[in-house]
């Protein structure tokens, strides 16, 4: 098993487990201002890259857009000769947008049925427009959406989560204080995965 091949793996599982779950809202492609009435913001499911992500330039054409997504990154790895197991450390990097809330995000009590709550009218969503601090919400969602999945099943594409280390998250910071850069809006999960080592050592035939 590859390093690339294993990164491979947990992306495209990100992608099916995690991605495919949750609908967030996506910046703006033009020179549109979204940070005003009247904006109508699009939902998509989040993009999954391997190591790094990509800019908006580089992305092809029909795919996810790089935010938001979900960065699979491999952040150490070490291969026991003794065991031929080796372990690789994966940090799970979500990026999200939000610069506030939208009348579109608006509902109003149904007396009809108030279990499902009524949007507002078009008419009073686009005249609405409220900048706030809470889109980290939308970051800490695929977090819980990620620890869920990961802590529900022993393995990833047949690698075996490690057990023996723990399922670790939090914030992004810089000398320990949590980074503000709104409108966008970071996390991070870190776990790790097991998986076999298997070579042909040269040398043996000429010790036996």
């Amino acid at each position: 098993m590859t390093t690339t091949g294993i990164l491979d793996i947990v992306t495209d599982w990100a992608r099916e487990n995690i991605c495919s779950k949750i609908l967030l809202k996506a910046p703006p492609d033009d020179d549109a201002d979204p940070t005003g009435a009247g904006y109508d913001y699009k939902r998509v499911n989040p993009g999954a890259f391997a190591m790094y992500l990509p800019s908006r330039e580089k992305v092809e054409p029909g795919a996810a857009p790089p935010i938001p997504s979900i960065c699979v990154q491999c952040t150490e790895g070490e291969d026991n000769l003794s065991t031929y197991r080796g372990i690789m450390r994966l940090q799970l990097s979500f990026c999200t947008w939000s610069p506030g809330t939208y009348g579109a995000d608006m509902v109003e009590p149904n007396p009809e049925n108030y279990l499902r709550p009524k949007k507002w009218p078009e008419d009073k969503a686009r005249a609405y427009f409220a900048r706030t601090g809470d889109g980290w919400r939308d970051a800490w969602n695929m977090v819980d959406i990620a620890l869920r999945e990961i802590e529900s099943v022993t393995n990833i594409g047949g690698l075996v989560i490690d057990r023996g280390t723990p399922i670790k998250y939090g914030p992004f910071t810089e000398q320990k204080q949590i980074i503000d850069f709104y409108p966008f809006w970071y996390a991070w999960v870190g776990f790790a995965l097991q998986y076999p080592i298997q070579r042909n050592i040269r040398g043996v035939e000429s010790l036996l």
